[in-house]
């Protein structure tokens, strides 16, 4: 029960990313479902048997934002389940996903009242923020397994119009306060899911225009390099030692590998082939690393 005790809450980013990485590998998506599977099912052991400690980490900003990606996952987890040869295997499925949505609709509107409203410090911003304010794109991702593309545009329309301002707000507090604790310092790889996940969620809710897929898939391409030196550095230069946060490594660069992959899919450009396959052997690497961090990290506690 220890294990339970101590499992971050940020661990749910690396959820996220495991099951995401089935939608890359689909040949080996069993497997990503079911590791993905029972990490949920750890987290929800953790509600349930320790909801004091689950609910005092919530009570914090990192926590609390980073938590958008369980909400997230709940929302991928669905559409693994929906196929499902099971008597209200496809009626589960949708209560999952409406309750991933109510889940992260209630996480913006908390985390807005707590740390916009009430009180707002510049230095508290980090790039967790995207996951609360453009996370919700993850249902316009999965609204097509359930055909309600025309609903995924309105949330598809929450992201991108909530993506102006905080990136705006998030830049500037990077470029103004420069000094980060260790423990912060992996989530700047966010950056490169801010574009990424608008991809995704734009060509599954919308008729394509190919000017505009273009223009952000190369503000996308941006913010994969700089996330990319970002984690070089952090891992290989500043050798950062392990710690929760590590879930930033994970799947910010395995949704930047399915955006290329769409991206791909509509102009058909060999490069952008290649470019996938790089970007697949990246996000699979770093969500081993991490996967066999937090293994250790959890048998040592």
């Amino acid at each position: 029960m220890n294990i339970i005790r101590n499992l971050p809450l940020a661990i749910t980013g690396l959820i996220l990313a495991i099951l995401s990485l089935g939608k890359i590998f689909t040949d080996y998506s069993s497997i990503f479902f079911i590791i993905g599977s029972i990490l949920i099912f750890l987290v929800l052991l953790k509600l349930i048997f320790h909801f004091e400690i689950f609910i005092n980490e919530l009570n914090t900003l990192i926590t609390l934002s980073t938590f958008g990606t369980f909400s997230m996952a709940l929302m991928l987890f669905s559409t693994y389940l929906k196929p499902l040869f099971m008597p209200l295997s496809q009626s589960i499925a949708f209560g999952i996903w409406i309750l991933g949505i109510i889940t992260h609709l209630s996480i913006l509107l908390i985390f807005t009242k707590k740390y916009v409203i009430d009180k707002f410090d510049i230095e508290t911003v980090f790039a967790t923020w995207w996951i609360v304010y453009i996370g919700i794109t993850m249902a316009s991702i999965t609204a097509p397994a359930y055909d309600l593309q025309k609903y995924g545009f309105i949330f598809f329309g929450i992201g991108f119009i909530l993506m102006i301002p905080t990136l705006i707000l998030v830049s500037y507090r990077y470029l103004k306060f420069t000094a980060i604790d260790d423990k912060n310092k992996p989530f700047i790889c966010i950056y490169t899911a801010l574009f990424s996940i608008l991809i995704v969620g734009y060509v599954n809710a919308l008729p394509i225009n190919g000017n505009f897929l273009s223009l952000i898939y190369i503000g996308a391409c941006i913010f994969y390099i700089f996330a990319i030196y970002h984690a070089i550095k952090l891992l290989i230069l500043e050798r950062l030692k392990f710690m929760p946060s590590f879930s930033a490594f994970t799947f910010p660069f395995v949704i930047s590998t399915i955006a290329t992959g769409e991206v791909y899919k509509f102009f058909g450009l060999n490069f952008l082939n290649h470019i996938f396959y790089i970007q697949a052997a990246i996000a699979l690497i770093l969500v081993i690393f991490v996967s066999y961090e937090y293994l250790k990290f959890l048998l040592k506690s």
